[in-house]
């Protein structure tokens, strides 16, 4: 992996990750060399970015759902808590009051139907239906080619643990994680997804991963009609720790409150598969 850029952003000067480009076209096409690239930032960092720029609908929607993204999150408190659900780790209305930052989730199975969508969202379920399928066919396919090269000629593949036909907790989440004052009250929230495969569009620059070798932390580059992707703990370990769920942080590059938005899309392993017990 190549050492890490400059650039300044809001007159400070931050380390940016030499992250992989990988064009989501070349890869539905099963172009060979593409194919190679992801499999190669799949290993290591486990991040990259996916150029989804040649589905002129796909970026328009996007664009969509971040507009109700805000429209949401504008809502009183009181409009929200009607979405809360109380013990429900993966779906409906979350207000995490120290970190300040609020979601919104929704299961793929049910984002057709009205009852599971915020009111707010209910005019534009077309919208939302469409998204989510979208997203589904980009980190399916990409399971698909990460399949093949990490099982050659074998039907072992990963199909086999998310399982599209049956239920999971593959789902769409929106976040309202707002820039605060104070760096310095940016809380540290170090992890690593559960799932198989994670999209996010995020407008600002919220993402720092954690390099190989060496501990450093550098920002992930938000660049328009580029999803950033990222494999989970399930898909390392499927992989038999062949992939790598890299450890990441959502941070603001200085001081200066600002809202800021993100889109999230995570395929998860069907219910009743144990990835510990792969």
């Amino acid at each position: 992996m190549a050492f890490t850029t400059k650039t300044f952003v809001r007159g400070t000067e931050i380390d940016v990750a030499p992250l992989e480009i990988i064009s989501f076209k070349k890869i539905a096409e099963r172009n060979e060399d593409e194919c190679a690239r992801l499999y190669k930032a799949a290993q290591s960092p486990g991040f990259f970015l996916l150029d989804v720029k040649d589905s002129e609908q796909y970026v328009a929607d996007i664009q969509r759902v971040y507009a109700l993204t805000e429209q949401y999150f504008s809502q009183p408190e009181e409009v929200k808590m009607k979405d809360f659900r109380l013990g429900d780790e993966f779906r409906g209305y979350k207000d995490y009051k120290g970190p300040n930052v609020s979601t919104f989730e929704v299961l793929r199975d049910e984002v057709d139907e009205n009852a599971s969508l915020p009111k707010a969202f209910q005019p534009e379920t077309g919208v939302i239906s469409r998204f989510v399928s979208d997203s589904q066919n980009l980190v399916t396919t990409m399971a698909a080619r990460l399949s093949e090269l990490l099982w050659p000629g074998s039907h072992n593949c990963l199909e086999s643990h998310y399982r599209p036909s049956e239920a999971s907790k593959t789902s769409l989440k929106v976040i309202r994680g707002p820039m605060l004052e104070k760096l310095a009250d940016v809380g540290d929230n170090t992890h690593t997804d559960g799932g198989i495969l994670t999209l996010m569009y995020c407008d600002k620059w919220t993402t720092q991963i954690e390099l190989p070798n060496g501990g450093e932390w550098a920002w992930v580059d938000p660049i328009p009609g580029h999803a950033i992707v990222n494999v989970g703990d399930a898909l390392q370990t499927f992989s038999g720790g062949r992939l790598r769920s890299c450890k990441h942080r959502v941070s603001q590059v200085g001081d200066g409150a600002e809202e800021r938005w993100a889109i999230t899309y995570f395929l998860r392993p069907a219910d009743g598969v144990d990835p510990a017990a792969i």
